[in-house]
């Protein structure tokens, strides 16, 4: 690939990432996830739309479904039930089809971030601000931010994590809950995140 293919690609993953990661706000429900309950102490999903392995809790069940974006893009999303604290909700979304050099993810993360900091109420000029630091979750490796932000007139906290296996295809996933409470979701973020795995591994 020609540095200049390699652009024209980055450009065109790199606005999939950004139109998506205004699902938080915007996407609708389609279908409720079908997979069954196997482990008692969490559940596990496995979303053929993602070419993902999702584990999410189950002591209390925390509530999924599968839902599309304006975009058309699928994303699963895993929210707890009423009776949790600190609230909070878990979204995943994947690109099956693409391939990004390690080299590329980066700037592809650093755009993803920046612009998912703006559909939570940051300028473009706050949103500059913010610089993604190397995080590994299971066997994704990969660039995350946290950042304060709101929706709905309601303050959060937001966490975002782009990654990937090297040579597999990029997921990106994110969570966010009430300010000053993603301490609180070490555990969670442990348990989901550090489990994510492709279908096909």
């Amino acid at each position: 690939m020609t540095p200049a293919a390699g652009s024209g690609r980055r450009r065109v993953v790199g606005a999939t990432v950004l139109a998506l990661l205004g699902a938080p706000v915007s996407a609708q429900a389609q279908t409720a996830a079908q997979n069954p309950r196997a482990l008692r102490e969490m559940q596990i999903h496995r979303v053929a739309q993602l070419g993902l392995e999702i584990w999410v809790e189950n002591q209390p069940a925390w509530e999924t479904r599968l839902s599309t974006t304006p975009h058309g893009h699928p994303c699963f999303e895993a929210q707890s039930p009423d009776s949790y604290f600190p609230p909070a909700v878990l979204t995943y979304a994947s690109w099956p089809k693409e391939r990004v050099p390690q080299e590329q993810l980066l700037p592809i993360a650093t755009t993803a971030i920046r612009q998912a900091s703006q559909n939570f109420g940051w300028n473009p000029g706050q949103s500059r601000g913010l610089h993604p630091v190397a995080a590994t979750h299971g066997v994704l490796q990969g660039f995350e931010a946290d950042f304060p932000g709101q929706a709905d007139g309601q303050p959060l906290d937001v966490k975002v994590f782009v990654g990937q296996t090297p040579g597999r295809f990029p997921v990106v996933a994110w969570v966010y809950t009430q300010r000053k409470r993603m301490e609180q979701l070490r555990e969670v973020l442990r348990r989901s995140w550090g489990k994510l795995k492709y279908l096909d591994a």
